[in-house]
């Protein structure tokens, strides 16, 4: 194997500024005598394609140099069949993106320098998804974050297609273009009505707005649940809101800033190794910070799947 890790950079996440960050770590890089490989994501899903040339040429150590995007990517890359594609594979993530959530669950985080120079690594779970594309095909992705369908889901293509002034105030605050997106989205949505099976338990079909399925606490910025999963301990945590009117969506909006929306009435929390929805409205699926298909939805977990140094 080589020694040497492998980076992949995406230069235009963080709304482009991940481009002069990665030219001042780089500099760091050849200042501290560090091996590496960089290579420059293109286009859509080349991230995966790199992963797999890393692996076959020799590497083991798999640097990302991103957001949360391109993060998701690169884990398409590093499973096939709900298994790493090679035992001794690691991955470093270096979080250059708007929001980075993956980021914000670990405490005493190290440098990027000492990140890229250590060896020591941690095994932490992932999870699984199957839905079906817009096209009406099935597939699957593996999910390093959160999932969510609905008001948040709605919420997720608002926010990754911005334009003008709102643009530029969500490059001036993700949490503002949180914002902006999310009223955007209320203005627009019904609830949804759907069955929910937990662990084999059904759930009495009813109105939603919406299900999140995660292993990172933050999404969309500095919004929260309030609770921060354990990292290698096989559960999914799933939150569920129960259906209400725009204006009690309106309403809900400040708690997940102060991740207090647990303590509201509508909304709900269970842990589990297996969670699935099934509608016949039209919602979309988001994983990551990307809308994917829609339901049926199926989740697994994959407990202690990666090795990340971090």
């Amino acid at each position: 194997m080589k020694p040497e890790t492998f980076i992949i950079v995406n230069p235009t996440a963080g709304d482009g500024q991940a481009k002069k960050r990665w030219q001042v770590f780089e500099n760091d890089l050849k200042n501290n005598h560090i091996p590496y490989h960089s290579v420059t994501t293109e286009y859509q899903n080349h991230a995966t394609e790199l992963v797999t040339e890393a692996v076959s040429s020799g590497y083991n150590r798999i640097g990302v140099f991103s957001g949360d995007g391109t993060l998701n990517e690169v884990l398409q890359g590093m499973f096939k069949e709900n298994k790493i594609i090679s035992d001794d594979l690691k991955l470093i993530f270096f979080p250059a993106g708007s929001s980075c959530d993956f980021e914000k669950k670990f405490k005493n985080n190290r440098s990027f320098i000492k990140r890229v120079q250590a060896d020591d690594s941690i095994a932490i779970d992932i999870f699984k998804v199957e839905c079906r594309d817009f096209s009406g095909k099935r597939i699957s992705r593996y999910i390093i974050n959160n999932s969510s369908i609905g008001i948040i889901s709605l919420a997720n293509e608002k926010f990754n297609s911005v334009t003008g002034l709102t643009k530029k105030i969500k490059q001036m605050s993700v949490d503002a273009g949180a914002v902006i997106s999310g009223l955007q989205a209320i203005t627009q949505f019904k609830p949804f009505q759907a069955e929910m099976v937990i662990d084999g338990i059904n759930i009495p079909e009813q109105y939603l707005s919406n299900t999140t399925v995660f292993k990172t606490g933050h999404f969309g910025g500095d919004m929260s649940y309030g609770v921060e999963p354990v990292q290698d301990d096989g559960q999914l945590s799933v939150v569920w809101l129960d259906g209400t009117s725009k204006l009690g969506l309106a309403a809900l909006m400040p708690s997940l800033f102060t991740g207090t929306v647990l303590n509201k009435k509508l909304a709900h929390y269970k842990t589990c190794h297996k969670f699935e929805l099934r509608t016949e409205d039209n919602v979309f699926v988001e994983t990551d910070g990307e809308n994917i298909g829609t339901p049926p939805v199926k989740y697994t977990i994959l407990q202690k799947a990666l090795q990340i140094i971090i």
